[in-house]
């Protein structure tokens, strides 16, 4: 039986200008940064005070976050939803609930990677410090807008097929301290935002007639003290592990431990 038109379709299939061969799977190159800073999230996660699954599952977070870095990375213009949000205040009754939702998540995007990886955290405001705020202030001001408006974006979406997107809102509302202080290790650790030379370590490194530096040298030269920050955090552990043992706390103190040179086994014998 032959197909009226059969022998026009076959005539189109033959062209090559109607058909176009194209890969099954795409193989990126190393140029890609969304592979490395996936692996650098993962190793700051890793070494942090909030490993992976260290409260629970958090895989889809970590997927998550390493797309946004992405993103970021990529100067990608839809990591940022445009200067409407928040100056003119927080989105409308009227508008649908997913974008409700779309308008708050993004916002909590941005202050998620502001606060994580740069110290002034919100880059929209003039001032890295608000007038009449102490940088404590600032801070304590950026990490409640950011659970706030994770936590709206996950209330606002209630179709099934937001579900997983859901639960991943939840879990970055839940803990956005704890995320937000991974990706200062990031930052820090890894990316080396952040790092200060002192005038004679510029000095030994610019010096055209002394031959190029050791990888070790400028390694420790790039490299970043602890925060001190960090070391209250560990400090805090180890005095609630003390009021109240738990094995969250413990994994929690060894890996911050780890990432500060400090000896775990020490600090959990005082801790004990």
């Amino acid at each position: 039986m032959v197909h009226p038109g059969g022998a026009n379709m076959t005539s189109r299939i033959g062209t090559t200008d109607s058909v176009r061969q194209r890969p099954l799977i795409v193989v990126a190159g190393p140029a890609q940064p969304g592979f490395f800073l996936a692996e650098a999230w993962l190793t700051a996660r890793s070494g942090s005070w909030f490993p992976t699954n260290g409260a629970g599952p958090d895989e889809d977070v970590n997927a998550y976050v390493a797309h946004l870095l992405a993103r970021f990375a990529r100067r990608d213009a839809k990591a940022d939803p445009g200067p409407d949000w928040p100056l003119d205040g927080a989105p409308t009754a009227d508008r649908s609930r997913r974008l409700r939702a779309h308008a708050y998540r993004h916002h909590a995007d941005r202050l998620l990677l502001h606060c994580g990886l740069f110290p002034a955290g919100d880059g929209r405001r003039r001032r890295a410090v608000p007038w009449g705020f102490t940088p404590e202030e600032a801070r304590a001001r950026d990490l409640a807008d950011l659970r706030t408006c994770y936590a709206a974006a996950a209330a606002l979406l209630r179709y099934p097929a937001d579900a997983g997107l859901r639960t991943v809102l939840e879990k970055l509302a839940a803990h956005a301290e704890d995320y937000v202080g991974a990706l200062q290790v990031l930052a820090t650790r890894h990316l080396g935002l952040g790092a200060r030379l002192q005038e004679d370590q510029l000095a030994a490194l610019v010096q055209s007639e002394e031959p190029p530096a050791p990888a070790a040298q400028v390694a420790a030269v790039l490299e970043t003290a602890p925060d001190a920050a960090c070391l209250d955090v560990v400090l805090d552990l180890v005095l609630e592990h003390r009021r109240s043992p738990d094995p969250e706390l413990r994994r929690r103190i060894v890996n911050l431990a780890g990432a500060l040179d400090l000896d775990p086994a020490r600090l959990l014998a005082a801790a004990d």
